[in-house]
């Protein structure tokens, strides 16, 4: 569906233009018409392919991304022969939204999560030692775990702590992991080994994985970053019944991970929460 809205507005605009509208500006509702074609599913796109959305001339798409690109509409993706919408369309983004808090925002789209796997979906930030939950959402699982909004979760004992340590730099993270080995707040060889793995893994998968065998419980968990290192994480997590391992992997990871995606321009917009 959103592959065709660009190119119908642009169908709309020549159909009017049997009436000359001297106020109407073509370059800029071309510049407009690219704009409108990302999305949360099509995030980063080449000219080549919003050529072929818009219907404009591979050279006029050359000439207008380069502009939006001037202009921080646009932004190159490093290593790759795309572009994704820069700063300035995420402004225009939180001044559309402006009157609504951040997590207003968020936590229907956190309920949706929560709904759909039957699990506990939770927006937590760093303070100290722990992850302190700003928002929590609970589906329809038979597992009511007591945790709630100001919940304090241990950083080197969650899934939601290893997410934030998986995105911090290797220097900050050995200096964290030193702090807690020396306070004794890691846990056992298998924990930290645990821990390392599902690290280590996070750049692959985009998202970290916990098992807690003695409750029964399987967490996943992904990590929001944002400018001036500022980081947030969000977590899902039930029943190791209701979310086996494959599942969790496979499916409900991913999942999050695109979650933490979109949940991403929305803090960068300068909500305080």
């Amino acid at each position: 569906m959103s592959r065709a809205s660009p190119r119908a507005s642009k169908n709309d605009a020549s159909e009017e233009s049997a009436v000359p509208d001297r106020q109407f500006v073509t370059a800029l509702a071309r510049g407009l018409d690219i704009l409108r074609c990302f999305s949360a599913e099509q995030r980063m796109l080449g000219t080549t392919e919003l050529a072929h959305l818009t219907g404009l001339a591979q050279p006029t798409v050359w000439r207008l991304c380069h502009t939006l690109q001037k202009t921080g509409f646009l932004h190159a993706v490093p290593g790759k022969d795309k572009l994704q919408l820069g700063s300035a369309a995420i402004a225009l983004g939180g001044a559309a939204l402006a009157g609504q808090e951040a997590l207003d925002v968020i936590r229907p789209l956190l309920q949706v999560l929560a709904d759909r796997y039957q699990v506990a979906v939770a927006l937590g930030r760093r303070d100290g030692d722990s992850i302190v939950y700003l928002l929590r959402c609970q589906g329809n699982s038979p597992l009511l775990m007591n945790l709630r909004v100001g919940s304090r979760i241990p950083l080197f004992h969650s899934a939601i702590g290893w997410a934030y340590l998986a995105c911090c730099s290797p220097e900050e993270r050995d200096a964290l992991l030193e702090d807690a080995r020396q306070s004794g707040k890691v846990g056992d060889v298998a924990e930290q080994q645990a821990m390392a793995k599902a690290i280590a893994r996070y750049s692959e998968r985009g998202f970290v994985y916990h098992e807690r065998p003695a409750y029964q419980i399987n967490t996943v968990a992904a990590a929001i970053e944002l400018p001036a290192d500022e980081r947030y994480v969000v977590s899902c997590g039930g029943p190791a019944t209701l979310l086996p391992s494959t599942l969790m992997l496979n499916e409900v990871g991913p999942t999050l991970q695109q979650l933490a995606r979109e949940l991403q321009p929305i803090l960068l917009m300068g909500r305080h929460v």
